[in-house]
Formats: C-alpha cells, structure tokens, sequence
C-alpha cells in the first residue's frame, strides 16, 4: 500500500494460482519482514486476490511511519546519494490517508481504487490523481500529476505474485509483488505513449504486511496494528544498456528496502 504502480494485463499469468507455492508453510511472510530476506519472493501467485478476516470490513484511518531504509546493493544502486538522503529524511515520518475494505464474492478484500486514490492524495496532493482507468486485482492504472511535478504522469501496476496466511484470530500475513511502471502520460511526437519504453523507470517491489488486531474487553476490534516491508527489484531491460548493468549488480538482491509501522483505527 505504499507505492503507486504495472504493465499489460496478462490473463494467463494474473489469474493463475500456484499450487506447489501455495503449499508452502505459514511463516513465510513474517520471516521475509522479520529477519529482512534478501532473496526474491519464493511464492508466485496464489490466488485471484487478497481476502482478509471479517474484522478488516469498513473505513480506516490509517497512519504510516517509515521507520528504517535500507541500501542492500550500495547507494549507488539505489539511486544515488541524493535519492538515498531523500529517502532518509523521510525516516520517522508519517502519512495519514483513510483505506476502505469491502465485502467481495469470497469474502473481504480491499478497495483498490479507493486506497490507490487516497495514497496518492496524502503522498503527492490533493488534487494528483486526474484519472482512474482501470482497477482490477492484478492491475491498476492511474493517471497522476503530483505536486511539483512538470509533467502528468502514467502509473501502471501490475501484480505479478501474491501470498497470504491466517497465522490465528488476531494475526494476519499477506504480500503482494507489484510490476511498477511510470511514464509520461501524453502522447509523444511520434504518436508513441510517454515517448517508448527508454522513458518508462521499471520496478518490482515487493510489499509484505504482518497485521495484529487488537480488541477491546468486549472482543471488538479497535485497532489493527501493521509491520511493512517494501523491498524493489531491478529488472533487466533490453532497450537500456545501463538498466541491464546495474541489474547484473544487483544480483538478484533488492535495491531499496524501507520499513514501516502502520496503525488502522476505524473511521466506519
């Protein structure tokens, strides 16, 4: 939930489920947040979306804080010293946003429309998000202009694996591999959408969340409490020699990995 992003809806891919993955045993998730590993996701995907407890049903108001960044390849790698000292100043700080889960044909799952729309809002402004063109389970598009930004934007997401895990009736543990591509919106001299793939920046990020409820006297739940890891993923590209370098680099480890603590009261 803390990143914007895809590529062209595969059916074929997106829709099915993995069962020698989906045989895997429980504490898989929490391990990957817990003890920070470094491989690629061993999971691919499980099912046609995330269905959460009964108790997630509602409104949220949500705050995140990012407690921890991470340069495993160098920062270099993960962007350099000015991207890297950005991302460090945004350590012990919040974002506040609402997140909406609802009833879906088997069972809770989130509003991705409303949550992608509400992110963007409290990350890049108010009035960023111009357009929401498609929202499925495995892909999201949205049309962007972020605050500052010179130019309006194309992100694309694409879900590529997923994984969740009923740990009992308190805990919670799902993730989800997300494709991000960003590019410009408007059509290029040449007719070409952002101008071709040069002008598209092509990340896998992976967003993992061991969820805790937390119940009042009367078993109600009033809080839910978040531990979250996102680690991002070069990908090879054939168009972009440097790309493919710094891929080879990264040998298969995440470039950039932040920790967040988030905290869901209910709203409705």
């Amino acid at each position: 939930m803390q990143t914007i992003a895809s590529t062209l809806f595969i059916p074929s891919v997106a829709q099915a489920v993995d069962a020698e993955s989906s045989a895997l045993e429980n504490g898989l998730i929490e391990s990957r947040v817990l003890e920070n590993v470094l491989s690629p996701p061993p999971y691919q995907m499980e099912g046609s979306d995330i269905y959460y407890p009964e108790y997630f049903n509602g409104v949220w108001n949500v705050f995140s804080t990012t407690t921890e960044v991470k340069a495993p390849c160098g920062i270099q790698l993960f962007g350099g010293n000015n991207t890297y000292a950005r991302a460090e100043n945004e350590v012990n700080t919040s974002l506040r946003y609402k997140c909406r889960f609802v009833p879906g044909t088997k069972g809770i799952i989130a509003d991705r429309e409303y949550n992608v729309i509400e992110i963007a809002k409290a990350a890049m402004g108010e009035n960023s998000v111009l357009e929401v063109p498609l929202t499925t389970p495995n892909k999201v598009s949205v049309i962007l202009a972020p605050n500052g930004a010179n130019q309006v934007l194309k992100a694309d997401l694409l879900t590529l694996a997923r994984r969740s895990e009923n740990i009992n009736s308190a805990e919670f543990h799902c993730t989800e591999v997300v494709r991000q591509v960003i590019g410009p919106a408007k059509p290029s001299s040449n007719g070409a959408l952002g101008g071709g793939a040069r002008s598209s920046l092509l990340k896998e990020i992976e967003t993992a969340s061991l969820y805790t409820a937390v119940r009042d006297e009367k078993g109600n739940v009033i809080e839910i409490k978040c531990r979250q890891r996102s680690a991002t993923f070069l990908q090879p590209s054939q168009q972009d020699p440097m790309a493919y370098k710094m891929w080879e680099l990264s040998r298969g480890r995440p470039i950039d990995v932040r920790f967040y603590d988030v905290s869901y009261t209910k709203r409705i």
